[in-house]
This record gives C-alpha cells, structure tokens and sequence, in this order.
C-alpha cells in the first residue's frame, strides 16, 4: 500500500517541473536576493490543518527570500503577480527535543504599492534531522511544507510579516504520522 502513495508524490514533482519548464521566457527577468531576516514561530496544539497535535512547537529560524525571473504586472495597476523562492533554516522545539530544520518553498506573490505590501502562497520541501519530538512522529526526515503569508515594508530597507505554515509527509510514511503548523512572525532586512 505504501508503494501506490509514490506515484501521487512523483506526478507533484513532475508538474512542478513542467510548469517551470513552460513559464514565459519573454516575461523573465533577474534572479535577486529581496531579504533576509529572523523568524519566531509558535504551534498551538489545534491546527489549522490536518490532526491534533500531541505538544508545543517553537521554531527559531533565518529566511531569505529571493525572487525568481518571472513576473506578471496586472494591467495597469501597481500589483504584480512574481514568483519566489523562501529559504529558511533553523531550529525546531517541541517535547523538550529539538532539531534541525532546513526548507525551500516556491512561492507565488500578489505585490502592490511598488513592494509596500505582498501576499504570498507556496508549498514546497523540508529537511528535519530530527522527526520524532516525544511521541509526536512526523513520519520521516523529509516533509512537504506549504505556506502562506503577508509581508508589509513600511521603510526602505525593513520588513514584518506574518506567515501560517504546514508541514507534514501527506501520508507517505504511514496514517500514525502527524505533521505541524506553525504560526511564524517576520523582521528582517530588505534589499
């Protein structure tokens, strides 16, 4: 049974390269670092999804956004539609336990006001070293992460934002697995 489960993970990353593949060359421009910052982040036992969770999680973590070269204005507003990259890397608590936890997470951005605020949604890969708080599984060291935030950069060179993030396996290592959201708070520099 945990064979036909691949399949569903193997057609997700296949469609994900397609639609990079397929992505307007014409509307591609530069690769650029946007920011970088620290995070805070707290799970409460009730998820937003997925099944109750046996503890408390903390995350303390670093993230860098980059945006990727394709972009979309929506007509003649101020708003665009990009595309993005949020690399982070920290640590997460929970159980008296801890770990190491490493994530890329394409991204697709609502932007408007010449960057002043964006929405944000994406879902991508995890690394955990660490998978097993107390008796709290996640199944295995690699998780799916899915993510959605708002950013708001009131100075030139400064931003916060707040963030709702989900990771689990979906599955793939059995129904006992049970993955975490986190609600994440951001500061940091912008470029």
């Amino acid at each position: 049974m945990r064979y036909d489960r691949h399949p569903r993970l193997l057609n997700l990353l296949l469609t994900l390269w397609l639609s990079t593949v397929i992505c307007t060359p014409s509307l591609a421009g530069d690769m650029s670092l946007l920011s970088i910052g620290p995070r805070i982040g707290f799970g409460e036992k009730i998820p937003l999804m997925g099944k109750e969770q046996k503890y408390y999680f903390h995350l303390y973590d670093v993230a860098a956004v980059i945006k990727l070269p394709w972009s979309w204005p929506l007509g003649e507003s101020m708003w665009s539609l990009e595309t993005r990259l949020i690399a982070s890397a920290g640590l997460l608590t929970g159980a008296n336990e801890s770990g190491l936890m490493i994530t890329a997470v394409p991204a697709l951005a609502l932007s408007g006001w010449d960057g002043l605020v964006s929405f944000d949604a994406g879902a991508g890969a995890g690394f955990f070293s660490n998978y097993k708080f107390g008796v709290q599984d996640f199944g295995g060291p690699a998780q799916i992460v899915a993510t959605m935030g708002v950013r708001v950069n009131p100075f030139s060179h400064a931003y916060t934002g707040f963030r709702v993030q989900h990771f689990s396996d979906a599955g793939l290592d059995g129904p006992s697995s049970l993955g975490v959201d986190m609600y994440i708070i951001e500061l940091g520099y912008r470029f």
